[in-house]
């Protein structure tokens, strides 16, 4: 079989394109350390010094974000071609989808794109590392009001999608009920 020149360059091309994942995928947060080497903007910090929190559950994340908050945040995200952002997650997220979702007022289509690539999606925002992961690798990191607020918008939007749930699912069986009491 013969292949000109251009085909294989256009092939070369092609297989530079991201493709679509058919699954969910799962890097440890080892791997993503190593890798973080060649592209993350903070590196050199090293936590030898940091305070340890073995057995302190107090709730040391101030990331708590409002609607007006979460979308000015949403709003701040460059969208980058190749983010830094999506590369360090270890679960992979589309993160610059959900922030364009939060950012486009979805917030329900937010909690959709998290939560079919994590099903722990909240409890990840809460506890993951941020600013040694997507934080860390984010382009506005040395910007005066600094990287975007990822787990903050993370837990923002599966917030908001468990209180619609709840209440679609709390209104359908108040309708069931009614209906089989008729």
């Amino acid at each position: 079989e013969k292949h000109s020149k251009v085909a294989d360059s256009a092939q070369n091309i092609l297989a530079l394109n991201p493709r679509t994942q058919t699954h969910a995928t799962l890097r440890s947060t080892a791997a993503k350390k190593l890798d973080k080497k060649h592209w993350k903007r903070n590196s050199d910090k090293n936590c030898f010094d940091c305070e340890k929190l073995e057995n302190n559950f107090d709730d040391i994340k101030h990331t708590t974000l409002g609607e007006r908050g979460a979308l000015r945040e949403a709003m701040r995200c460059l969208k980058c071609a190749d983010a830094p952002c999506q590369k360090s997650c270890p679960t992979n997220l589309d993160i610059k989808s959900f922030i364009t979702s939060i950012a486009n007022k979805n917030y329900y289509g937010a909690a959709k794109l998290i939560f079919s690539d994590n099903p722990l999606g909240l409890t990840c925002g809460m506890v993951c590392p941020t600013s040694d992961l997507c934080v860390g690798g984010c382009n506005l990191y040395a910007t005066e009001e600094g990287s975007i607020n990822i787990g903050g918008l993370q837990q923002f939007a599966t917030e908001v999608c468990k209180k619609v749930t709840w209440f679609s699912t709390h209104y359908q069986a108040q309708s069931y009920e009614n209906n089989y009491n008729s």
